[in-house]
């Protein structure tokens, strides 16, 4: 099934920010080259999982714009599109075609210390829960987010 593109009217069934055409001539602009080898099909993956990830990952201004849409943006009172948020989009996206965008990380994953013989190695611990932080796309959207809400959890009262 093909990418259903959001187009600014808050679609109940969109699932990428970005099309593949759009994401072709950025990618060649910012000199993404693997971009242009990948399938279509796992380019379509790529976007669905960059839009996920700009979705979850975030906290942003105002509320969206219908309360049917499948997406976080369009945004009420913000235009669309922005292209910070298709900028964000496309270097996940690219980024997503050889890793996965989340890290997930058991706390038993993580050695403070190590001893070996005569040798000891301390580790710092990770930061972020061990997820991988991508400073361009927090640079991006960070205009957008609501104060203190880069990344992490929002807690609302009820």
């Amino acid at each position: 099934m093909g990418l259903v593109v959001e187009d600014g009217t808050g679609l109940a069934q969109a699932d990428s920010y970005v099309s593949i055409e759009q994401a072709d001539v950025y990618m060649s602009t910012m000199g993404h080259d693997a971009w242009a080898t990948a399938t279509q099909a796992d380019k379509e993956k790529a976007l669905r999982q960059a839009t996920q990830y700009v979705d979850s990952r975030y906290r942003y201004k105002n509320q969206p714009l219908k309360s049917e849409q499948s997406l976080e943006w369009p945004r009420i009172g913000l235009p669309w599109p922005i292209k910070r948020v298709l900028d964000a989009t496309c270097e996940l996206a690219v980024r997503g075609l050889t890793a996965s965008l989340y890290a997930d990380v058991a706390p038993t994953d993580a050695v403070k210390s190590e001893t070996i013989g005569p040798i000891k190695t301390e580790y710092q611990e990770s930061k972020n829960g061990g997820q991988v932080q991508y400073a361009l796309v927090d640079d991006l959207l960070r205009p957008l987010v609501a104060t203190g809400q880069l990344t992490g959890i929002r807690l609302e009262r009820g």
